[in-house]
C-alpha cells in the first residue's frame, strides 16, 4: 500500500499530466513491447530515473525533451513500424516552443519527410480566432512576404465560417 506521501505525489502527478507517470509508461511499455530499461533508453534518461517517476518518487519529468519523445511516442503508438518509430524518437532532438515541439511542427509542415500525414495545418487554427480574425491575419502575413502561412490562414478562415 502507498505511504501518504506516495499518494500525494501521485495526485501531483495526476495534476499536472491527466494520469500517474506509471499508467502513461506502461501503456506506452505495453505498446511497443518495452523494458523500463529500453523506454528509459528511447526516451533519453536513466533507468533510475524511470523507476523514480513511474514510482512517484519524483513528481515530474524535469527535461522538456524526454517529455517532448514521450508525446511522440504515444502520437505515433498505431503506425505499423513500431521498431521504425522507436528509432526515430530515440534518434530525436525535440525543442520545445511555447505552442509545439519543433518535431510536432515538422510533421505539420512537411508530412512527405517520413512523418505522420497531417490532413490539413489549417484545420485545429479555427479555434483559436474568428474567421475575421484569421482572414486579417492572413493579408498581414501576405503582406510580408508569408505566402505560404498566409493560405494556411485563409484556409482555417474558410474552414471555421
Amino acid at each position: 500500500m502507498p505511504s501518504p506521501d506516495t499518494d500525494q505525489r501521485l495526485a501531483q502527478q495526476q495534476a499536472i499530466y491527466g494520469i500517474s507517470l506509471s499508467e502513461r509508461f506502461g501503456v506506452i511499455m505495453a505498446a511497443y513491447g518495452l523494458s523500463q530499461r529500453s523506454l528509459a533508453r528511447v526516451l533519453g534518461l536513466s533507468a533510475p530515473m524511470l523507476s523514480q517517476l513511474i514510482n512517484a518518487q519524483r513528481i515530474k519529468i524535469g527535461n522538456p525533451a524526454v517529455y517532448e519523445r514521450l508525446v511522440m511516442l504515444e502520437e505515433r503508438q498505431d503506425e505499423a513500424d513500431l521498431t521504425q518509430v522507436l528509432s526515430e524518437v530515440e534518434a530525436s532532438e525535440p525543442v520545445l516552443t511555447t505552442h509545439a515541439s519543433r518535431a510536432r511542427q515538422a510533421r505539420l509542415l512537411m508530412p512527405d519527410a517520413g512523418a505522420l500525414p497531417v490532413a490539413d495545418p489549417a484545420a485545429p487554427l479555427g479555434g483559436l480566432a474568428t474567421a475575421e480574425q484569421l482572414r486579417a491575419t492572413a493579408q498581414a502575413a501576405r503582406a510580408t512576404g508569408a505566402a505560404d502561412l498566409a493560405d494556411v490562414l485563409e484556409r482555417a478562415a474558410a474552414l471555421h465560417g
